[in-house]
């Protein structure tokens, strides 16, 4: 059940502010399909998490064993191929039958086992086991640090093209654009030296 407590709530809060104030396009930033690749949960709990209502739990095993087997379908080997439950073991250090046993929902790993998994596939610690929303959480994180790193970048740009040794916002804060339109706008009004 969705509740204040949900770690992804605050993160998507912060990132509704962003995209308010830098007029970002919601549907982009806020696409349900590239957080369900990012954290392994089906678009539906997804969605379920970005409009606020509940995400819906599974039993923990299941949800080791459905995250694992989506990182087998999604996250191939070099060659293409998926993993197969032998390279998987060899990585974890453990037996192939134990692998078989986990994508089942018989096993738990121990977090070393997880990390060991997580590694084998290239995803952040806690794939395996966070909770939706933390999962969650995790990818929106990852989206606001990106799109304010968007912004900083613009800022910069903004800047050195006007040649301003400063860029302040107070008050109701302004969008890039709308700032660069300003600028503009200034600019195409001043008399030019020739």
């Amino acid at each position: 059940m969705t509740h204040e407590g949900d770690p992804h709530l605050k993160s998507l809060g912060l990132l509704e502010e962003l995209i308010e104030e830098a007029d970002l396009d919601w549907a982009t930033v806020l696409d349900p399909e590239p957080l369900s690749m990012s954290t392994g949960l089906p678009v539906s709990v997804v969605r379920a998490g970005l409009t606020r209502r509940p995400m819906p739990q599974t039993d923990f095993q299941q949800q080791v064993a459905q995250r694992l087997a989506f990182l087998r379908e999604t996250r191939l080997r070099p060659d293409g191929g998926q993993y197969t439950q032998a390279e998987i073991a060899e990585e974890a250090e453990v037996t192939p039958q134990w692998v078989g046993e986990l994508l089942k929902g018989r096993k738990v790993p121990s977090l070393e086992l997880a990390s060991r998994i997580e590694d084998l596939f290239k995803v952040p610690r806690g794939f395996l086991t966070a909770t939706p929303s933390q999962a969650l959480n995790r990818a929106l994180e990852e989206r606001l640090a990106h799109e304010q790193a968007q912004q900083l970048t613009g800022l910069r740009e903004l800047k050195e093209r006007f040649q301003l040794r400063s860029i302040a916002f107070r008050g109701a804060p302004e969008t890039l654009a709308a700032m660069q339109d300003l600028l503009n706008l200034i600019l195409d009004d001043q008399p030019r030296s020739t």
